[in-house]
């Protein structure tokens, strides 16, 4: 019997529940020579300079452990790494809580102390002190023509000042002044933040008026915005809102406000601009003032004629606005405002001639002035005659259109005999800059000459000429307020009228007489001028100098005797003033020993055939060419080579004035 094997049929279906069979992996692929030849060389190299880079460091280690040892045993850092764990030890001790009660207790202590400082400090509450330094601006025969340098007024009560000056004020600067404050919490949160921004933001407001912020930033403060300046600031702000009213706020501000660049308070502004008492102000010149204060406060009344009245028409419908006039009243005072004459401007104020003299002078004159004066080449004569001849010839229908003129006399050293215009002022420019500087011929600071000169270098004609037509340039400048210029018609005439170079501007919409009022104006001027400038006839005969031709009579006598020194350059002999020939003189030390000098000797000077120019000697020394040997001063334009040589050697020598 034959017994069947223990096999599954093959016909049958099995379910396997079991792992599957496992997958035998595929065997690696062999290295390819091509990749090992790419493996970088990198492990290699570190292996090779490893020892050597270890053998150098070593030494190295070795020192710097020596050397920690030390420190690490020296008494000091003992004691600091003892201290620094008992610190650390301490502050584990303490709670986070009280860390930051004391942080905070830390930062109030500072912050009162810093608002301490603050409030021991606060200014005067009249302001900073300002000492007056009035400056004249005079002609070629010291006759003033214009007032400038710093000046303050005195401090007015209240009832002393025009309530409609303040009502315009507050019309110009803070309409909601009258508003009423509240000092609550939210009023001085207000306060302190707004004094520490740099802007004084407009309208509306709380804790305190805008009026009341400006007055203390910019007037008891004058301006300081660091930390203690903005704490003060609030300080003020907020004890003048407590405790002064209203009227005394204002009179505050109206007695320390800026009314231009020079002048401080209504009682200096009322005098110097207006020629009256504060108390005495009408509407209109009250609007005027106020204009004054706005920003930019760089308006003059007398320069800026035309701006000022435009500042004022708007203060006039500010004050409209804040009912402080009516329509009827507002439109009454801008008529007047039209007519209103400030007795301290003139054709030559208007012109910014005397501010950029003062500006000329500003290095001579120094800080700390308590007076000054400043003699210009300008002539009153021709002056006269350039006004005169504007006038005549601009007739009422040419002014009528618009028309706006200016007339500019130069000298051959460039130097400013005659101007006035209608238009703008002449501007800081190199061009007006150098004309103020050759116009400069003496500086007298505190009653004690510091500058003194008969004339600048002669300039070329071209040069001349060329500076004419650039301050023909700045007098046709736009006027401040005037987006663009009309259709208007321009003419120019520039020429010479003996050794005087005269240019004329005129701008009208009338094209005729733009175009024939220039010449006309020139003709009219340049007769004028060359009779003033004719020399005086000399004798028959003598077409020299006196002290040049010494065998010839001179028609001025020759003075003798002992000689007062007023500077290097000038003298006073036998009561009259006379220039030595040839020198620009100096004060100061250089005149004291030049006075040294001539202690009890005779002098004895002849006339050099200019006015009050002398060629002076005692015994066979000629004084000018003692005092420029000695550096003592400077030689003047059309010194002689004598003169020229005796300078020349003081340089070289590196005396008196040349000193480095």
């Amino acid at each position: 019997m034959l017994a069947e094997p223990s096999t599954t049929t093959p016909e049958r279906d099995w379910l396997d529940l079991g792992p599957s069979a496992p997958i035998s992996a595929p065997a690696d692929a062999p290295l390819r020579p091509d990749r090992l030849e790419a493996v970088p060389a990198g492990p290699g190299i570190a292996a090779r300079w490893q020892p050597i880079l270890a053998a150098r460091v070593a030494p190295l280690r070795e020192a710097a452990g020596r050397m920690g040892g030390r420190v690490v045993a020296h008494p000091l850092a003992g004691r600091a790494r003892e201290g620094w764990q008992q610190a650390g030890a301490r502050i584990a001790a303490l709670r986070w809580g009280r860390l930051a009660a004391g942080a905070a207790a830390t930062l109030a202590c500072l912050a009162a102390a810093l608002l301490a400082y603050a409030v021991a400090t606060l200014p005067r509450l009249d302001g900073p002190p300002a000492a007056s330094s009035p400056i004249q601006v005079q002609a070629e025969d010291g006759q003033t023509l214009a007032m400038r340098g710093a000046v303050r007024g005195q401090a007015l009560a209240p009832r002393a000042i025009a309530p409609v000056m303040k009502r315009a004020i507050v019309a110009a600067q803070d309409p909601w002044f009258h508003d009423a404050y509240r000092l609550d919490a939210g009023g001085i949160a207000e306060v302190v933040r707004l004094a520490f921004r740099d802007r004084i933001p407009l309208g509306p407001r709380m804790g305190a008026a805008r009026l009341t912020q400006r007055l203390v930033r910019h007037q008891i403060l004058d301006g300081r915005r660091g930390l203690v300046g903005k704490l003060q600031e609030a300080v003020l702000v907020l004890w003048l809102q407590a405790r002064a009213t209203p009227d005394e706020i204002l009179t505050r501000f109206l007695n320390t406000a800026a009314f231009g660049p020079d002048i401080s308070g209504i009682d200096a502004a009322a005098h110097r601009i207006l020629g009256k008492a504060a108390r005495d102000l009408s509407t209109a010149e009250a609007a005027l003032l106020a204009g004054l204060t706005l920003p930019p406060a760089d308006l003059r009344a007398d320069r800026d004629v035309e701006a000022t009245r435009l500042r004022a028409r708007r203060v006039l419908e500010a004050m409209v606005m804040t009912g402080a006039v009516t329509r009827i009243e507002a439109d009454e005072s801008a008529r007047a405002l039209a007519g209103l004459t400030l007795p301290s401007a003139s054709t030559v104020t208007r012109s910014g001639f005397p501010d950029l003299a003062v500006l000329a002078a500003r290095d001579r004159l120094g800080e700390d002035i308590r007076d000054a004066a400043l003699r210009t080449s300008l002539d009153r004569k021709l002056q006269g005659f350039a006004e005169a001849a504007i006038e005549r010839r601009l007739d009422a229908t040419a002014k009528g259109r618009g028309a706006r003129t200016g007339l500019v006399a130069l000298a051959p050293d460039g130097a400013v005999l005659a101007l006035a215009t209608t238009g703008s002022p002449l501007a800081a420019d190199p061009a007006g800059r150098a004309a103020a500087e050759a116009s400069l011929r003496r500086v007298t600071r505190d009653g004690r000459p510091v500058y003194d000169r008969l004339q600048a270098a002669t300039l070329p004609a071209a040069a001349v000429r060329a500076r004419a037509f650039a301050l023909l340039a700045a007098f046709a400048r736009l006027p401040e307020g005037a987006d663009s210029a009309p259709a208007t018609r321009d003419g120019v005439s520039v020429g010479m009228a003996g050794d005087v170079t005269v240019g004329v501007w005129v701008s009208s919409e009338d094209e005729g007489a733009a175009g024939a009022a220039p010449e006309a104006i020139w003709q009219d001027f340049a007769a004028k001028a060359r009779e003033a400038r004719e020399p005086p006839a000399r004798e028959p005969g003598s077409p020299r100098a006196a002290w040049q031709a010494p065998e010839e009579k001179a028609t001025t006598p020759v003075l003798r005797g002992t000689a007062r020194v007023i500077d290097t350059g000038r003298l006073k002999v036998e009561g009259q003033t006379v220039r030595l020939f040839g020198v620009e003189g100096q004060g100061g030390r250089a005149a004291r020993e030049f006075r040294q000098y001539l202690r009890k000797r005779e002098v004895t000077c002849e006339p050099a055939g200019e006015a009050e120019v002398y060629r002076c000697r005692t015994g066979a020394q000629d004084l000018s060419e003692v005092v420029l040997f000695n550096g003592a001063g400077k030689a003047a334009p059309g010194a002689t080579p004598e003169l020229i040589a005796a300078e020349a050697n003081a340089k070289a020598r590196q005396a008196g004035v040349w000193q480095n």
